[in-house]
């Protein structure tokens, strides 16, 4: 199996990092099995954390948090996507 990199994508929030690290910490427990050799936390910086002047209803509500993150794993720049459920539209 060839060596790889994991790429987790996530918010650069202090929870969302705790959960991304969390879920390195996870990976590199097995890593070896698959063939891991680094796991890269990239922060994201998606619509809610640029909006600082205006309620986050008044510019689209939810999903201003994950938007960004599903886009990045759509277009393939990041492997995995780290976020806490509450943001996610349903």
């Amino acid at each position: 199996m060839k060596n790889r990199k994991i790429i987790i994508g996530s918010r650069g929030s202090k929870l969302a990092l705790i959960y991304a690290e969390k879920a390195k910490e996870k990976i590199l427990k097995h890593s070896k099995d698959f063939g891991i050799e680094e796991v890269i936390i990239k922060e994201i910086v998606t619509k809610g954390d640029q909006v600082q002047d205006k309620r986050l209803s008044e510019v689209g509500g939810k999903g201003l948090f994950s938007k960004t993150i599903e886009v990045e794993l759509l277009e393939k720049k990041i492997d995995i996507a780290v976020h806490a459920l509450k943001d996610m539209p349903f």
